[in-house]
């Protein structure tokens, strides 16, 4: 049984802003009993996992009618502040992007760090060198880091700027001294992004996993990946404040059924990834095949199967994927591009370890089957 409630837990504040904010559970349950929720995803191989849950029935056993929309992704959070959808699988770049703007939006939990999955393609004739050659050549991968991202200067840069991947490059730029004065950016949406670079546009590129494996089929090459880049993004469910405090059990259940289709996704693999795949490659060029699902799967990218994951992955301050040190990157790369006028306060709008505790009240921590 439940012991407190995330709402209890939340300064006297979050409170008042629920007041304003959507209805009751009660008032969106349907006749037949479940609670309506609207929720944002975005075509990549990991924000789609809540399809699993569509299919399998498990949002409706865990008494939710979920309505998935798909989104670009630098439209997630867009249709969060206006009320279209009530949670985004999103990330912590995400909140701190919007909170100034909007300070009911918050990062609530989350259950999937982007460990390797963010690389930089560059092109096999196109005068860069991967970290991979510079350290067999060089013989110091730190030596090697460095070479490449200064390589880079007066290249120019396709990616999605005022997001995590926008972030990811600036952050490495910043690490060797360099700055986005040192190379051109194009900003474009990741699909839109790649088929630039693939017809020739620019000399690297910084997107999704899908757009990762489209380009190394095309014979591009990793340039740079994972932490050589930055700090690794951390997906999970972001929504509002009114919504965790006023539907705190449709939150609690939603992350349940997302730890269960982990769970389903380590056991089932082929099966998970047959579903994935084929709805991404019906919506987007993406062209992410099941073996590259299957080789991607808690490789490039970690997903957290039950609570007690997700507090080693990202809660603990050991973890390969420790909050705070992505918050601070967050707020850090923002404010120096003027993409948002202060840092955000990850007290107020990162309420994981509040709705974590609640979850684990509501659930437990050491989940095993699906």
């Amino acid at each position: 049984m439940r012991k407190t409630s995330i709402a209890a837990a939340l300064p006297a504040l979050a409170l008042v802003v629920a007041l304003a904010g959507c209805g009751s559970s009660e008032e969106d349950a349907g006749a037949d009993g479940l609670t309506t929720i609207d929720v944002g995803i975005s075509p990549f191989q990991d924000t789609y996992l809540p399809i699993i849950g569509q299919e399998m029935g498990w949002f409706e056993e865990a008494g939710l009618n979920v309505n998935l929309r798909s989104l670009a992704w630098n439209a997630a959070m867009p249709a969060l502040i206006s009320g279209d959808v009530d949670i985004a699988v999103n990330n912590t770049t995400g909140v701190v992007s919007v909170a100034n703007a909007d300070p009911d939006v918050v990062y609530a939990y989350g259950w999937n760090p982007f460990t390797e999955g963010s690389a930089l393609m560059v092109r096999p004739d196109g005068g860069l060198e991967t970290v991979d050659a510079l350290e067999e050549r060089l013989g110091d991968h730190e030596e090697a880091r460095t070479a490449m991202i200064e390589s880079l200067a007066g290249r120019t840069i396709v990616t999605t700027l005022s997001t995590d991947m926008g972030k990811q490059i600036n952050d490495a730029l910043a690490s060797v001294g360099m700055d986005e004065s040192d190379v051109t950016f194009v900003d474009m949406d990741p699909d839109a992004g790649l088929a630039a670079f693939l017809s020739g546009t620019g000399d690297a590129y910084l997107g999704g996993v899908p757009q990762r494996a489209t380009a190394l089929e095309q014979g591009m090459e990793i340039g740079l990946s994972g932490p050589d880049l930055a700090a690794p993004p951390i997906n999970g469910a972001v929504t509002t404040r009114s919504f965790v405090t006023e539907q705190e059990d449709a939150l609690l259940a939603f992350i349940d059924v997302m730890h269960r289709i982990v769970r389903y996704c380590d056991a089932e693999t082929d099966a998970c990834g047959t579903t994935i795949t084929e709805r991404l490659n019906e919506e987007t060029a993406a062209g992410l095949t099941v073996e590259g699902f299957e080789e991607y799967w808690q490789n490039i990218e970690l997903y957290a199967p039950n609570a007690r994951a997700a507090e080693e992955l990202i809660l603990d301050e050991e973890g390969v994927s420790y909050w705070g040190t992505t918050w601070d990157s967050d707020n850090a790369y923002l404010v120096e591009t003027d993409a948002i006028p202060a840092a955000v306060d990850a007290g107020s709008n990162f309420l994981m370890p509040e709705v974590w505790q609640a979850y684990v009240d509501a659930y437990g921590a050491d989940q095993t089957d699906y």
